[in-house]
This record gives structure tokens, C-alpha cells and sequence, in this order.
């Protein structure tokens, strides 16, 4: 194994793998490690598989790791179901920012009910004083598992899904709230005969439309934000954020689903937010040879991948409308 190699680190999640400067997959924000280190990294909750945790969720399964959460698949005892345990790391359990995140993530699913966007069937504190919540298990894979397997996605099957997620997101504006953090691993999709069912998930980084970011990035991205594939120029100057920058994301995400390529890539964090900040994108059907995608879809993707939010959709329901009839032209 060369010098370069052994540096490094691989998300457990994705298995992609970065440099060695790097704490967190840009792609699902899996905790990265060192593919040449003995054994596989523990989970930071530490909950183990057979244990029962809050006195009615046994855990079924090794967790998938996050920056500040892990989720495991776990048996509801008392209501006899499978469900997706979400816990946050026991290091986090004081941090008053990070609690108020997760509270405020339970505080909207249970306000919100909607076939597309995940369900809460329970939320609270462990007896080891971290906050928990119980969410719907959902069969199937995410968009982004989808993508890693076949890189570009069939165009029928992406229209049929972003209708869906432009559904769950309308939901979700309506209550004048943002997801805030779509990646293609948010969007879980179940086969239902000749299409998929989506749904939303992860509104850890969801907040009031127009609010100035109560925790904004990092400016320095000496290691990576979660998501910054698909971040919103306005998300990472820190400035308030409104509907239209879920908008920016979703069309880096259907993007990258119809040409295989995302829209801004490179070599590390501070490139990646460079040219979300200043660089043109490339037409999509201009990326990837032999991808058949006509000017119309061209012309939507890149108005919702625009840097002025005036510019752009000015709402999810207007961005659906004109994709919708791109991909029928």
C-alpha cells in the first residue's frame, strides 16, 4: 500500500473514499475512517445489536453513522414494528445547538403528514440522555444508492420520483419551513410495480423560511459540510435561506440523476464551494456522451441551478410545473 493510500479514509455508508483532511463524507455525511485501520469503527451511541434501548427498541442492526446521528433499524417491542431508531451521538447529548436541531426535526415531522415524507411514531431521551426519535422503516433504497449502482438514472423513473419529492416539498414550504439539506440520500425510494414510491427523510437541517442560519458552515471547509455536492450558494455564505435554495439542491440532484456527473465536483471542499460560488455550470446533456436529454430539461435544470435566487424557480411547484413539460417536449 503506497503513502497516498494509506491516507486514506472511506465512508461506511457510501464507500467512497477521500483524502486523509477530510472527518465527513460530503455525499451522506458518514463518519470516515481509515480503510487500513483494524476493525470497523464503533458506533458513537454504542448500542449493540440484540440490546433494548429506551425500555421497547431492540436493535436489529449495526447503525448507519452520521456527523450527529446514527440510525439503526430496531423492533418496536410494545407496538410489535420495525422501526429506523435515530439517536444522537452520546458526545452531542450537551451541545445545545445540536439538541435543539433534533428537537426541532421531531417537532416538524409530527406536524406533518404526508405519503412521501417519513413519519414519527416517537421521539425523547434515552436513559443515557440523548435524544432518540422512531421513525417509519422504509424498505427499498435511497436515490444516491441508485445512483452509485447505475450512475445515471433511467429519465422516466427520475420524473417520476421528483414529482414526488416536489409533492413532500411543497408540504413542507407550505409550513414555511425548508428541508435544508436535500442529498440524493434523503430520497428513499420503494418499488411499487412500474415506479417507486419516494420518501423525504433527514430534517435535521430544516428551519423557518428567511431566518438568518442559526449554525451556518464553516467558511473555511478545511473538512468537507455535509451535502456540499449539493449546497446552495446562499447555504454556505451563511445567509437567511428560503424554499428556493431546497430548489438549487434538488436540481444539483436531478442533475447529477439524468447525467451521472455532479454539476460541481472537485478535489476538495473549498474547490467545490468555489465553483458553486462563481462557475457556470455545464449543460447537463453536455457532460456525459450519449445521454439523451433534450434543451427544455437543459433549460430548467440550469435556471434552478442559477446563484441569484430571484433567478431561479421562485417556488417547488412552478419547478415541478416546468420539468414536467420539459420532459414531454
Amino acid at each position: 500500500m503506497s503513502v497516498e493510500q494509506s491516507q486514506e479514509k472511506k465512508c461506511p455508508n457510501c464507500e467512497r473514499v477521500y483524502g486523509a483532511d477530510l472527518e465527513y463524507c460530503p455525499f451522506d455525511g458518514g463518519v470516515l475512517s481509515s480503510p487500513s485501520a483494524s476493525g470497523a469503527m464503533p458506533a458513537p451511541s454504542g448500542y449493540s445489536v440484540g440490546q433494548t434501548v429506551a425500555d421497547k427498541y431492540t436493535i436489529l442492526s449495526t447503525p448507519k453513522v452520521g456527523q450527529h446521528c446514527c440510525v439503526y433499524k430496531a423492533r418496536d417491542v410494545h407496538a410489535n414494528r420495525v422501526v429506523a431508531f435515530k439517536v444522537l451521538h452520546a458526545e452531542h447529548k450537551n451541545d445545545k445547538n445540536i439538541n435543539t436541531r433534533f428537537q426541532n426535526e421531531g417537532y416538524l415531522l409530527s406536524s406533518l403528514t404526508h405519503p412521501h415524507i417519513i413519519s414519527i411514531h416517537d421521539f425523547g431521551i434515552t436513559k443515557e440522555g440523548t435524544q432518540f426519535m422512531a421513525l417509519k422503516w422504509v424498505e427499498g433504497m435511497s436515490l444516491g444508492d441508485l445512483m452509485k449502482q447505475d450512475r445515471k438514472v433511467d429519465p422516466k423513473r427520475v420524473s417520476v420520483a421528483f414529482a414526488q419529492v416536489c409533492d413532500a416539498l411543497s408540504a413542507v414550504h407550505q409550513l414555511m419551513k425548508i428541508h435544508g439539506s436535500l442529498t440524493p440520500n434523503h430520497i428513499l425510494l420503494t418499488p411499487a410495480g412500474s415506479a417507486d414510491i419516494v420518501t423525504l427523510i433527514d430534517f435535521s437541517r430544516s428551519q423557518s423560511l428567511g431566518i438568518k442560519q442559526e449554525a451556518p458552515p464553516d467558511l473555511n471547509f478545511s473538512e468537507m459540510a455535509r451535502g456540499l455536492l449539493y449546497a446552495s450558494p446562499e447555504s454556505m455564505m451563511g445567509e437567511p435561506l428560503d424554499d428556493r435554495s431546497d430548489i438549487y439542491s434538488l436540481g444539483c440532484i436531478l442533475y447529477e440523476a439524468l447525467s451521472g456527473i455532479a454539476p460541481f465536483e472537485g478535489p476538495n471542499g473549498l474547490d467545490i464551494r468555489q465553483k458553486h460560488l462563481t462557475k457556470k455550470p455545464t449543460a447537463p446533456s453536455a457532460v456525459t456522451p450519449g445521454v439523451r436529454i433534450n434543451q427544455y430539461v437543459d433549460q430548467v435544470i440550469l435556471k434552478a441551478l442559477e446563484k441569484s435566487p430571484d433567478k431561479r424557480h421562485q417556488t417547488i411547484e412552478k419547478f415541478a410545473r416546468d420539468f414536467k413539460g420539459a420532459m414531454a417536449s
